[in-house]
């Protein structure tokens, strides 16, 4: 049996968007609402159900975003096994989504997200997401915070905390569709590498330099960066200024050359080349397919 929740059993007059900390039941609780909701686990850990009887298990770090009219639930694990699983929630009703999703597509960069469609076409969805940044703990707690304790610009603070929330929510799950894994291996030498490399795509990046900076042997880096990711340390490398190319091709005027040398090519021949292989066509033909794209659904508007 799933029980149906309304607006008015969980928001105050007036509100449209509300904030709790919450421990979950051991026993099984099906539910659905008509409002958003984003259940954050920071302590414990336990199972999520979601329609048709499926689960999975979820604990720190760990949160569900879910909207209107999807059954699912959280349960914490069984009392011999630990304590009860607690959470953060928010929660946001139709209207204060639709806001929202106004400043998602005013993003420009988020034209080809999934959850963007999903969440414009009212799609039902459940979607269980990992938070290895930490981000998503940050704009939830703060908003939590200000609704617990509202006071001076309180309802400004959670209102930006909820939009920066849903860009990296739609950013987070676009990124886990994709199967871009590498990025969270579980490795700790190799993840600061990864994150030393998306922070540092414009710089010269040598294999010299990187192995100097694991404390490994440039023979031995390769090998073992390989066995951990799937992937060379070259081809990582320029997987993630390619990204990060396409993204200035598609939301500036910047010329190629900028963009090759913003990328952290020496030369644009090298560029053009990496991107043709990685994506197909040139950088120019990427750019022009793109706003007959953007021109088309403009149209369409």
């Amino acid at each position: 049996m799933v029980q149906k929740c309304l607006n008015r059993d969980f928001f105050g007059a007036g509100e449209n968007i509300c904030a709790g900390f919450y421990m979950e039941q051991r026993e099984f609780h099906m539910h659905s609402h008509e409002f958003w909701e984003i259940s954050y686990v920071f302590e414990g850990r336990g199972t999520h159900h979601f329609e048709n009887g499926g689960t999975a298990p979820i604990g720190d770090g760990e949160f569900v975003f879910v909207s209107p009219g999807t059954a699912h639930c959280i349960t914490s694990q069984p009392a011999e096994k630990g304590s009860p699983v607690r959470v953060c929630n928010l929660l946001m009703t139709q209207e204060y989504m639709d806001r929202l999703a106004g400043q998602l597509r005013l993003a420009r960069e988020t034209d080809e997200f999934s959850m963007r469609r999903m969440i414009s076409q009212s799609e039902k969805f459940c979607v269980l997401l990992k938070d290895d940044s930490g981000s998503v703990y940050r704009f939830m707690m703060t908003a939590a915070h200000e609704y617990k304790h509202f006071s001076d610009c309180s309802g400004e603070i959670i209102d930006h905390s909820a939009a920066g929330l849903l860009l990296y929510l739609a950013r987070l799950y676009e990124r886990t569709v994709n199967g871009e894994t590498a990025t969270s291996t579980k490795n700790e030498r190799i993840d600061e590498l990864i994150k030393y490399i998306q922070s540092n795509f414009g710089s010269r990046i040598t294999l010299e330099y990187l192995a100097e900076y694991a404390h490994l042997t440039p023979e031995y880096l390769s090998r073992y960066f390989k066995k951990v990711t799937g992937k060379n340390l070259s081809e990582f490398i320029a997987e993630v200024r390619i990204e990060k190319a396409k993204y200035r091709l598609r939301t500036s005027s910047w010329p190629v050359s900028q963009v090759c040398e913003y990328c952290g090519y020496g030369s644009e021949s090298n560029f053009q080349k990496a991107f043709r292989k990685m994506v197909g066509m040139s950088a120019g033909e990427y750019r022009k397919s793109f706003q007959k794209k953007e021109h088309y659904s403009n149209l369409k508007d």
